[in-house]
């Protein structure tokens, strides 16, 4: 790792880390620039801009998950930010899935090296239409850069109750019949002022009704 590195992780942050996640986190960055040397895993950026790439939605979607949930990240690429978000929420074991064998790789040598092998699930797959069986009862999934944000919603409902859409400047899709917004979760890229949101969905029950705030 690098003292600019180091800081433009401590740029993103609003609240003090614990310091053995603080180091996790740099150990990643410092994991994903080796590999970006030989491969091409990610472009080789500056360090404001890896920052951003590896840890700004990881920040935010550590903050919007609740408690306990089961997590499934789909297209995973380079790890993030599904490796952050374990690092940063140890109540959470998410299952990552990637089509691209080399990131699969990466992410498998990642999770060991960072002490995630029992808490963090890699699965070599595509996700298919409809998904496969072992792929459902997930309690919230997201994706990032993979799908179009109409397109996300609609595959993520046959995944879990809750689905994330991670947005730039798109639109949030209208929720379907028996669908609410549960949460949006505002922020900006800090180099550049690009809005981003964190919108997740929640297909609703009688429980699920009481989580928002609604009458049952």
């Amino acid at each position: 790792m690098t003292a600019e590195d180091a800081g433009a992780l401590d740029a993103l942050l609003t609240d003090p880390l614990d310091e053995g996640v603080r180091e996790a986190l740099l150990a990643f960055t410092a994991l994903v620039r080796q590999w970006s040397r030989k491969t091409d895993l990610v472009r080789v950026r500056g360090p404001e801009a890896l920052a951003e790439l590896l840890f700004l939605d990881a920040l935010q979607l550590a903050a919007a998950i609740p408690e306990g949930l089961s997590v499934l990240d789909v297209g995973a690429g380079a790890g993030a930010p599904g490796v952050p978000l374990a690092l940063l929420r140890p109540d959470l074991k998410p299952t990552l899935l990637e089509p691209r064998r080399r990131r699969v790789t990466f992410i498998r040598l990642a999770a060991g090296s960072l002490d995630l092998g029992e808490r963090l699930r890699v699965r070599e797959d595509r996700l298919e239409a409809p998904p496969a069986p072992e792929l459902r009862g997930f309690g919230l999934a997201y994706s990032r850069a993979t799908f179009a944000p109409a397109e996300w919603l609609e595959r993520g409902r046959a995944l879990a109750p809750r689905v994330t859409l991670l947005l730039a400047r798109e639109d949030p899709p209208d929720p379907a019949p028996g669908e609410v917004v549960a949460s949006v979760r505002r922020y900006a890229v800090p180099s550049t002022g690009a809005p981003r949101r964190i919108v997740t969905y929640l297909r609703q029950s009688q429980d699920d009704r009481r989580l928002v705030g609604s009458e049952p």
